[in-house]
């Protein structure tokens, strides 16, 4: 789910910042840059590890025209959810369709049709807070932590979306206690 790994990016730098402050330039330039983008090789990148020796800035090569590009070499945090994975998510929306979950910036939809026991029924008299529930008074409503096995992932340059299921054991709604 979460890894840390080693990438690459270009930086460019205005020659105007060429001074003893450039390396933590181009650090806060590549954090502002790459943090909450998605690579569609690795995922969504969490955050880039700032510590010492973690990034590796090399020598900046002079364009055409204006600035600088550096090539750094950087460790970083990304979220990366892989098929048949068994996640804790948050329920964000609930509809007659099914669920929809969220783990940070992943987002996992949940059919009820297909990939919910058939026992938990919607139920939208109060329709502000809809909710399926199940036999017992057993409710998965917005905000409830849920416990899914991601079926699906598609990952592309604008996000990172799941399909999950419940219908296995051990899966659903997370007790409060």
């Amino acid at each position: 789910m979460f890894f840390r790994t080693r990438l690459t990016h270009y930086v460019h730098v205005d020659p105007c910042h060429f001074h003893e402050e450039l390396t933590k330039i181009v650090m806060y330039q590549l954090c502002k840059e790459v943090e909450g983008t998605i690579d569609e090789e690795h995922g969504f990148i969490v955050a880039v590890d700032t510590s010492e020796g973690a990034i590796d800035i090399g020598p900046g090569i002079l364009l055409d025209v204006g600035p600088s590009s550096f090539r750094v070499n950087y460790w970083a945090i990304v979220l990366r959810p892989f098929k048949d994975e068994v996640v804790t998510a948050i329920v964000t929306k609930v509809a007659s369709i099914g669920l929809f979950c969220s783990l940070g910036p992943l987002e996992i939809f949940v059919s009820s049709k297909s990939s919910m026991p058939s026992d938990y029924v919607f139920n939208d008299s109060n329709p502000q807070k809809p909710k399926y529930v199940a036999e017992g008074e057993d409710t998965i409503t917005v905000d409830d932590q849920v416990r899914l096995l991601v079926k699906g992932v598609q990952i592309t340059n604008t996000e990172v979306k799941a399909v999950g299921d419940m219908c296995e054991n051990y899966m659903g709604k997370m007790s409060a206690g």
